[in-house]
């Protein structure tokens, strides 16, 4: 009797345990899986929308106008969510996605996506529900590029036989911009600079376009950043546009081997090292025998010092135009100057006078190089600035006597115009300043991008300099406060086209 009691007792609590199994925890269970797949299908297709969305955003930059833009980024926004989210994925249906491109502020696109799906329930189906519709909306703005590239063009380029390869890389990154919505400029630089293509959206359907500008890129003389990177700001500034991402895109293969300034002429005479030319009749030898320079062919070593009179310029103004490092084979030695400083034309010669009140001084005295390294017995020193107020000064620090004029010199304290070492030392110095100056402008925002080529042996490329020149994050003076570009270098020919490729996907990035 006990035991049917008890039997009884059992059969209650197991009724009341399946009752609560069928009509609590089973429905729980089915709901926590139903919704966990709602979940996983969800955020699959929040993933899909926003990869869409952004490549659709980057892929405005393909076709030669707006609506060939417009459809290549509905295209391509179209083909990565399907690849992301094919059809029937986790037994889904009635997939459906739109893109839209639209204006949405002063230089800047947006790329909208909207993507729904009827997911399937199971458990819940119990309950009368078989499936649950699902949409989800992302959104990826791009904004205009002002772009001005500057392309080294100097000698060592074409010594190094990268001449094809540089101009090859070049043209594929500047295609990677947006005709008609896109501003693409261009700057060349050897000891003198160029404007070569004037910032325009027609850069590549206009007629010589900045593809026939880059193929018709000679590649001779010295390596002059400072002016270079400064006539790219002065575009972007011309401009004036601070809704769009301004940006300089500074190509090199070498270290700063020149300066652009306005010089002043040497009006007394002083004591200073010799120009290693022939020519130095009338002079007299300091430091080392009077044999060693002597006579009317005799050769003014640049080891030896002398007492030179004031400059035979006929006019006292300052000279306008740029002074340069020479080499004796791979090895500087010289200085030479004052060339002009502005190239007008792909085949202009690099020691081109620089102004019309040159004569009588002794570096117009004749053509060619040779003259041109008298430019110390014209030139009195090195400027504390550029023409535009930048300082030879800073990075690069000078000593004295070996950079700068020593007490008691008629121009102590100075920075020689009769040392390599003190010129190279400027331009070093103006160029870092020019960056910085740039970068220091906070209406247009403009960031500085560089790319560094190899090098030779004796002449390495100056990856701290290009660094700071950049903001990069590794630079050793990096600025949080300021815009931060990027140093891309490539250590041989072969590895340029992936230094500018890097370049330009970080643009890309910037401008989402």
């Amino acid at each position: 009797m006990l035991n049917s009691k008890r039997n009884r007792r059992r059969r209650g609590v197991i009724l009341i345990m399946l009752t609560l199994v069928l009509m609590v925890i089973l429905p729980m269970a089915g709901l926590a899986f139903d919704v966990g797949l709602l979940y996983l299908i969800r955020t699959k297709l929040s993933a899909a929308l926003d990869a869409a969305v952004l490549a659709g955003a980057r892929s405005l930059s393909r076709g030669m106008d707006l609506a060939s833009q417009i459809d290549s980024a509905r295209r391509t926004a179209e083909q990565y969510f399907r690849a992301n989210f094919p059809e029937g994925l986790y037994g889904t249906s009635n997939l459906s996605f739109t893109a839209t491109v639209q204006e949405t502020g002063y230089r800047t696109r947006t790329v909208s996506g909207v993507a729904s799906v009827t997911a399937p329930l199971y458990f819940l189906r119990l309950l009368g529900q078989d499936t649950a519709r699902m949409s989800t909306r992302a959104t990826a703005s791009r904004r205009d590029v002002n772009l001005i590239l500057v392309l080294d063009r100097s000698g060592s380029i074409a010594q190094a036989g990268a001449t094809t390869v540089v101009k090859n890389s070049a043209i594929t990154f500047v295609n990677k911009f947006a005709e008609g919505r896109d501003r693409v400029g261009m700057v060349s630089f050897s000891g003198n600079y160029r404007i070569d293509f004037p910032p325009s959206m027609t850069f590549k359907s206009s007629s010589p376009n900045v593809a026939d500008k880059i193929n018709g890129l000679v590649m001779s003389g010295n390596t002059g950043y400072a002016e270079a990177l400064w006539q790219a700001y002065e575009m972007l500034r011309n401009i004036n546009e601070p809704g769009a991402l301004n940006v300089i895109v500074f190509f090199t293969d070498g270290r700063p081997t020149a300066l652009s300034a306005s010089f002043p002429v040497k009006t007394v005479a002083d004591e200073r090292y010799g120009d290693g030319q022939y020519g130095c009749s009338g002079l007299t030898p300091i430091g080392c025998g009077a044999s060693r320079c002597t006579g009317s062919s005799c050769r003014c070593l640049d080891y030896c010092r002398y007492i030179m009179p004031p400059s035979p310029c006929a006019s006292s103004a300052n000279k306008n135009g740029f002074m340069a490092v020479l080499f004796s084979g791979d090895i500087p030695r010289y200085t030479a100057g004052v060339m002009r400083d502005d190239s007008t034309s792909p085949t202009m010669a690099e020691d081109t006078l620089s102004t019309s009140n040159c004569s009588g001084c002794a570096f117009a005295g004749g053509s060619g190089w040779s003259y041109r390294m008298r430019a110390l017995r014209d030139i009195a020193f090195v400027p504390d600035t550029d023409r535009h107020g930048n300082s030879t000064w800073g990075y690069k620090a000078f000593s004295t006597p070996a950079h700068l004029f020593p007490s008691g010199h008629p121009y102590a304290g100075r920075i020689r115009s009769d040392r390599w070492e003190a010129v190279r030392h400027a331009a070093y110095n103006l160029a870092d300043n020019i960056a910085a100056r740039i970068r220091n402008d906070t209406t247009l925002s403009p960031v500085i991008f560089t790319i560094g080529l190899g090098g030779t042996s004796s002449e390495p490329i100056d990856d701290e300099l290009l660094l700071r020149v950049a903001n990069d994050r590794n630079s050793p003076i990096f600025d949080p406060t300021r815009p931060a570009g990027l140093y891309a270098k490539a250590p041989t020919p072969a590895e340029l086209d992936q230094a500018f490729l890097r370049v330009a996907s970080e643009i890309l990035r910037l401008a989402e």
